[in-house]
């Protein structure tokens, strides 16, 4: 876990109002209070993001919030079909030869 003046440090150029204005928008989500807050490593990895949209990408906060949606999408996405992937695995090979040369049909639609 990571403190907010950690977090502060971390990340140079960020202030407590970037950070309680992310919060507030449900950006970033810190456990504890407001006044001892602390946060996961998703958090931390969340707020470089966010600062590098915004200072060096001058993107507004309406943009960087589509930004992190389609991100938190993407990522979902990937989870979901490592877990369809580790499952395919599981099956028997007569399984899994069949879903294979079932995309291979479909890829070639």
């Amino acid at each position: 876990m990571t403190t907010l003046d950690e977090l502060l440090r971390l990340h140079g150029r960020l202030t407590t109002v970037h950070v309680e204005r992310w919060v507030a928008r449900g950006l970033l989500r810190p456990s504890g209070t407001a006044e001892a807050w602390s946060f996961e490593q998703i958090d931390v990895a969340r707020a470089r993001l966010l600062a590098e949209l915004i200072d060096e990408m001058g993107f507004d906060d309406e943009s960087v919030e589509t930004v992190v949606d389609l991100v938190d999408q993407v990522n979902t996405l990937r989870r979901q079909l490592d877990l369809l992937g580790h499952a395919i695995a599981e099956q028997p090979a007569a399984t899994r030869e069949a879903i294979a040369a079932a995309l291979a049909r479909l890829g070639q639609r």
